[in-house]
């Protein structure tokens, strides 16, 4: 068994269309609908949803409050401080400070990786960790 789909529920799909291609690369080849839209991160299929969807989905328990962060999204790359370097630059580029939150900039954690930690518009956390050991 693998896991071949991830689907976010968040307030502003447009917003977090922006974040997640703009900011962070992940691929879109069909126009967002204002209810939602579906991309890939390297074979990894995403789907970015209106939270309005999840009534529809769950009935009366799609209506029940969601608190907390109980969601960590997080992918390898070859070079962290790069990956780092060009999500600044494309804050800057975009004038979209507000879409990315750092929680923690590139640090040695004391298992000897290196991870970047931010979060997404919706405050969901994301991990980015350099793939080769230091």
């Amino acid at each position: 068994m693998e896991i071949d789909y991830i689907a976010l529920f968040v307030a502003d799909v447009g917003r977090s269309l922006m974040f997640y291609r703009d900011i962070l690369g992940f691929r879109f080849d069909k126009p967002a609908k204002p209810d939602g839209v579906e991309g890939y991160s390297g074979k990894l299929k995403i789907g970015i949803y209106d939270r309005q969807w999840l009534p529809k989905l769950f009935g009366d328990r799609g209506n029940q409050p969601i608190s907390g962060n109980p969601f960590l999204l997080s992918m390898t790359v070859e070079d962290l401080d790069q990956i780092y370097q060009e999500i600044g630059d494309r804050q800057v580029k975009m004038q979209a400070q507000a879409l990315v939150t750092i929680i923690s900039p590139p640090s040695i954690m004391p298992w000897g990786q290196k991870i970047l930690f931010l979060s997404d518009p919706d405050s969901n956390i994301i991990e980015i960790v350099q793939s080769n050991p230091l």
